[in-house]
């Protein structure tokens, strides 16, 4: 969607990226067809930060995030946890997403225990520390200065993303685990109560579900309905054999999410407008470069006029920098 003309010298004048993104958002919302509603509507997945939202917002769908901490900590024999009994989700900027690939950012409480599940899709250098960050944060969650330390939460931290971590790189399992240690002999350190599981979308295709061992199929069978698109699901759920319970229950959950058009609506509004800030970027950078070229010539049209290089060849100079008259004369100034 291309910016209108006003919106577009403004966008160019401002500096400030916050700015920028309020003339873009406060702009009149196009009304889409109902066949472009349709055709989007089968591009939807999970993994899109407005479908996310719009299927967490309001405390819905808590057994999802249960079903999907107890998926992870089967892997290594762990119990189950009680159930999420409330969820907070982030509603992601648009620089957000755009800039750090950031699709759902969702906080689970339950008796004793905070779930952190955060859902990247684009790669974003540092990942790992941002992802070890938000899971300390919950730490303090439901914890306050004063309590009995024996009674603070438990804290899971799960990050599933679209791109392979680079500290992750030596590993093929497409779930990693990560607990802190004691250094010399690696025994965990409170590994029963502080946990970060990251899951990279990725590493499932160089891998099959029958090659896993059983305990990694539930886990499996939800990130297959994580990242499905709808035009895609059914064939996934055969093709993957998809059975686990919340796993099918998420995906017909997403259905009936993707079915509003006002949900698809917002999906198709926020990829115009991630489209006007892509844009704003790339012409940014053109005349940052632009910019840098013209100081580059103008500096070498000083140093030729400081050695008398001969006026034809500083007239020639000056058409290739587009240098004006006035602006060669104030060059003249500065090169005496």
């Amino acid at each position: 969607m291309p910016m209108n003309k006003e919106l577009e010298n403004q966008c160019t004048q401002s500096e400030a990226i916050d700015e920028v993104v309020v003339h873009i958002t406060s702009q009149p919302k196009r009304q889409y067809t109902q066949a472009e509603i349709d055709e989007a509507r089968q591009n939807l997945a999970l993994m899109n930060d407005r479908v996310f939202l719009a299927h967490f917002i309001d405390n819905k769908n808590n057994h999802v995030i249960t079903g999907l901490a107890d998926s992870v900590r089967q892997i290594h024999a762990l119990p189950p946890i009680p159930q999420v009994q409330t969820t907070h989700v982030q509603n992601v900027t648009l620089f957000d997403v755009l800039g750090r690939g950031m699709i759902g950012d969702l906080l689970g409480l339950g008796e004793s225990i905070n779930i952190v599940l955060e859902v990247q899709k684009g790669k974003q250098d540092g990942y790992a520390v941002r992802g070890t960050l938000t899971s300390s944060n919950a730490m303090r969650t439901s914890f306050n200065i004063g309590d009995d330390f024996t009674e603070a939460p438990d804290v899971i931290g799960i990050n599933i993303l679209g791109f392979k971590l680079p500290q992750l790189e030596y590993r093929s399992e497409f779930v990693s685990r990560i607990v802190r240690s004691e250094y010399d002999t690696k025994t965990p350190f409170l590994g029963d109560k502080y946990s970060d599981y990251y899951i990279e979308l990725p590493k499932m295709d160089d891998t099959k579900k029958e090659d896993l061992p059983e305990e990694y199929h539930d886990l499996w069978d939800i990130c297959c309905v994580f990242r499905a698109k709808m035009k895609d699901m059914e064939e996934v759920i055969r093709m993957q054999a998809v059975k686990n319970p919340i796993a099918l229950n998420l995906a017909s959950e997403v259905r009936k999410t993707v079915a509003q058009n006002d949900v698809v609506n917002d999906t198709l509004h926020r990829a115009g407008e991630l489209l006007q800030l892509q844009n704003y970027f790339r012409r940014r950078e053109e005349k940052v470069a632009v910019n840098a070229k013209a100081t580059g010539m103008e500096e070498m049209l000083i140093v030729a006029i400081q050695n008398n290089v001969p006026s034809l060849i500083i007239e020639t100079m000056q058409k290739e920098a587009g240098v004006t008259d006035t602006r060669l004369e104030e060059l003249r100034k500065q090169a005496q």
